[in-house]
């Protein structure tokens, strides 16, 4: 089956999309399928590495990196090639490109959505230009939280399909963590709490300093260290916080990076209180690497979390996350419980080859090939 993904940063940013698109596709790869990703031409790639080499590479060209200057790429792309199944992520680019293209030569292609309506509702919508979401043949959504949205959006129903892990790179490693720390210079009995993300308002690091800042008063020792970046605003408001708080000494900036695991492995809580979160990779990444998750109440957590690997909490409640983080950080033996019951079920539920299986079951009733 020739089964393509069509998305525009896969080969310039290592976010979740991107991240999602990479997985799936060498997953797909690996079993045998003849897989294509189209993206913006990106000479200075930080993801190329990560693609299987099985896999065809479609560099488009673009003017900038605005979504529009991607359309007339990705429609001749698609009206030249015949894939079994394109998949899109952004409506304003490849999405847009999809609904022209249908209108002069019959493509087949789905939308996977991995994003909420919830604050993301001009995404969703510019899918209705060009009938982009009228003439998909199906819609797929990350979680069941993403799918409500594509069904009050559009009203249809969108089969569920999650993000994955892989646990064989994602994993405790005892190693691994004396070295970072022993790096940073941060004692092995240090309590030390992490997040992975892009440095955006959304993502609720302003809320977990809020909450570190509470914790400070009775584990003055405890450091944060934030994995990722932002656009210099983000990044301004980011820093103001933490002098405001008084946590200069207790942060730690580090900004993209191409490897994580070893920041996992040299945490020993993963900290993660976004709004509007589609489902986490991160999340997965961590209860992967045996990390207990503390995470906002809602969005798609209760999807991950269901059978353990962490605690939800109200992120607007500074007190009560310091509260809970406290008393996990006070009882090593819960921590290193939910640790496992992240572990166990990421390996039962979110194996790459695991939603990779599903997602063909998807192409396969589609395609009837």
């Amino acid at each position: 089956m020739k089964i393509a993904f069509a998305h525009m940063f896969t080969l310039r940013t290592p976010r979740g999309i991107e991240r999602y698109i990479i997985n799936m596709a060498n997953a797909l790869s690996r079993r045998g399928e003849d897989v294509t990703i189209i993206a913006g031409r990106c000479p200075q790639s930080p993801t190329r590495a990560w693609i299987d080499d099985r896999i065809t590479i479609h560099e488009i060209a673009h003017h900038n990196w605005h979504k529009l200057s991607f359309v007339p790429s990705f429609l001749m792309d698609f009206l030249a090639n015949d894939y079994d199944v394109l998949n899109l992520a952004l409506a304003r680019g490849e999405g847009y490109a999809a609904g022209l293209a249908h209108k002069i030569k019959d493509i087949r292609y789905n939308v996977i959505f991995h994003y909420p309506y919830e604050n993301h509702e001009k995404h969703f919508h510019a899918f209705k230009r060009f009938g982009t979401a009228a003439d998909a043949d199906g819609m797929i959504a990350v979680s069941s939280y993403v799918a409500r949205g594509v069904r009050e959006c559009f009203g249809r129903d969108a089969q569920v399909v999650p993000n994955g892990v892989d646990p064989e790179l994602f994993l405790p490693d005892n190693g691994k963590r004396a070295q970072l720390r022993g790096q940073l210079q941060i004692p092995d009995d240090a309590p030390v709490l992490l997040t992975v993300s892009a440095l955006q308002g959304r993502k609720g690091i302003h809320k977990v300093l809020r909450a570190i800042g509470v914790l400070k008063l009775t584990h003055p020792d405890v450091r944060y260290m934030v994995v990722g970046d932002g656009n210099e605003k983000d990044r301004a408001a980011f820093f103001t916080q933490i002098r405001s708080l008084g946590l200069e000494s207790s942060v730690l900036f580090f900004g993209n990076q191409s490897d994580v695991t070893p920041y996992y492995n040299a945490a020993d809580l993963f900290v993660f209180l976004p709004e509007y979160e589609a489902f986490g990779i991160v999340a997965l990444e961590a209860m992967a690497a045996e990390l207990p998750v503390v995470a906002s109440q809602g969005n798609a957590f209760p999807e991950i979390l269901s059978q353990g690997g962490g605690i939800m909490v109200d992120p607007n409640d500074p007190e009560s996350v310091s509260e809970t983080i406290a008393s996990l950080l006070n009882d090593r033996e819960r921590m290193m419980r939910i640790g496992w019951e992240g572990r166990r079920s990421v390996v039962n539920r979110f194996t790459w080859d695991a939603v990779a299986s599903q997602l063909i079951g998807i192409f396969r009733q589609q395609t009837h090939l």
